[in-house]
């Protein structure tokens, strides 16, 4: 019997630890938005939010990550994606180096400005799989300061 209990308690430990790993990164990780039909989700700040970001990236159709210039991740980018008869589907500012957004199969138009000149790209998003998109942005320095993510970790990539 005292085997049996031991056993019992070695279960439930370890569920409760794995319950618990589990849960840390979806706590981390900001709600993915619905704007236009369109379900998106941006941020990726700190080691552990990229690496949760990274592991989600399967999920949507259009993975994009903000550099600057310099290889630094860049946070609180304008973005805005049009479809390719110029409607515009999404406008938004990110809150971390990735955002990710759920487009279906087609060609879309992606605009980013971090306060320096704008950068303009056509990507492809194909039916099955989905298109990563890489974004070297230049950004206005504010009083002679980097404005560059300066918590995002640059050791985790796309």
């Amino acid at each position: 019997m005292k085997r049996f209990d031991h056993i019992l308690r070695t279960m439930s430990f370890v569920l409760c630890i794995g319950t618990a790993s589990v849960a840390v990164p979806a706590q981390s990780l900001p709600e993915a938005v619905s704007t236009n039909g369109l379900l998106y989700m941006t941020g990726g700040i700190g080691e552990d939010e990229a690496k949760a970001f990274l592991s989600l990236a399967p999920r949507y159709s259009l993975r994009m990550m903000f550099t600057s210039p310099g290889g630094g991740y860049l946070a609180d980018v304008g973005v805005r994606i049009a479809d390719a008869g110029g409607k515009t589907l999404l406008d938004t500012r990110t809150e971390g180096p990735f955002l990710y957004i759920m487009l279906p199969a087609g060609r879309y138009r992606i605009i980013a400005n971090a306060g320096g000149p704008e950068v303009a790209r056509w990507v492809s998003v194909p039916r099955r799989g989905g298109a990563d998109l890489h974004l070297s942005v230049e950004e206005r320095a504010a009083r002679g300061t980097n404005a560059s993510c300066l918590r995002c970790r640059p050791s985790v990539g796309l």
